[in-house]
């Protein structure tokens, strides 16, 4: 019988499910970054075999693909026992069911990259596919987690309000400006693995007007995520918990643009491509919790 209660065990199952999905997408990021998309020629498994070369190109790509088969479970796991305990709750239900489909469509762009590989259009759609599972699960984790703690909480968030608004629109500029980064990336370019603009108009990318248009996409992001600070911590309605995801936020987007910087400056190291990865998916899911916290309200 369900209800519109959700458990502990049932907020740290969903909670788990959206850690490792951005694990996933974080290691999707470094796969690339240390060009070990090919290191495997075969899947599901390397070289015929379950277990990869000790080499550690074979062990990145490989490591992305067990990853990847605990994080399936993990969300299939999630959404089924929400469907048993929680159904009534729509923002926690509805999420886990819609992040299905495009779970299918990740995997199955995953196995056509390196059986086939994939035109620059339709890495796209697989990177977009895959961001939005991450933001999928990671609402479904912030909206367990906000009635896990408060019990008698009606769970019927709104986009109504202002703050929810422009962390909305912040958290869509910076989806547009990861996904379009394998459109104007160059043949074997960074670009198409790093997430945020380096800055400045990259040689080997793309000629034309699509890299002027990917970095004034940037600013408008980075705009947006400053706007979203500053009014998160003049907001009068008691949204802690929304100055904080916001205040993560807005460290994060420093981060990532001192290591693009440094990039710039000391050449593209694996551990700087890594790092800028890293805190790139970072970015995109505490965006997405700073705007279910503030479409929930004063917590």
């Amino acid at each position: 019988m369900h209800t519109t209660r959700v458990s502990d065990g049932h907020a740290r199952l969903v909670l788990g499910a959206s850690i490792l999905t951005c694990l996933l997408i974080a290691m999707g990021g470094i796969v690339c970054a240390t060009e070990s998309g090919e290191a495997c020629p075969d899947w599901p498994g390397c070289y015929g075999r379950a277990v990869p070369p000790l080499q550690i190109n074979a062990i990145i790509e490989y490591t992305h693909r067990l990853i990847a088969a605990l994080t399936t479970p993990f969300i299939l796991a999630a959404a089924f026992v929400t469907w048993r305990r929680a159904r009534g709750i729509r923002w926690l239900m509805r999420p886990l069911l819609l992040v299905i489909p495009f779970l299918i469509a990740v995997i199955t762009f995953g196995a056509l990259t390196v059986l086939r590989g994939l035109t620059p259009p339709w890495a796209a759609v697989d990177l977009g596919s895959a961001l939005i599972v991450g933001a999928l699960v990671v609402t479904a984790a912030v909206v367990a987690r906000v009635l896990r703690d408060n019990p008698g909480r009606p769970p019927r968030p709104s986009l109504a309000a202002p703050l929810a608004r422009l962390s909305l629109a912040a958290t869509a500029a910076v989806w547009a400006v990861y996904v379009s980064a394998v459109l104007v990336a160059g043949i074997g370019s960074v670009t198409r693995c790093v997430g945020w603009p380096m800055l400045t108009i990259v040689p080997v990318d793309r000629a034309g007007w699509g890299q002027p248009a990917r970095l004034a996409l940037a600013a408008i992001a980075v705009l947006l995520i400053v706007l979203l600070v500053v009014r998160s911590r003049h907001d009068t309605g008691g949204q802690r918990a929304v100055r904080r995801g916001a205040g993560i936020a807005g460290l994060l987007l420093a981060a990532e643009i001192a290591v693009g910087l440094a990039i710039l400056a000391g050449g593209a190291t694996a551990f700087l491509l890594v790092t800028h990865v890293v805190l790139a998916v970072a970015l995109w899911a505490a965006l997405v919790a700073t705007t279910v916290l503030a479409a929930f309200g004063p917590q």
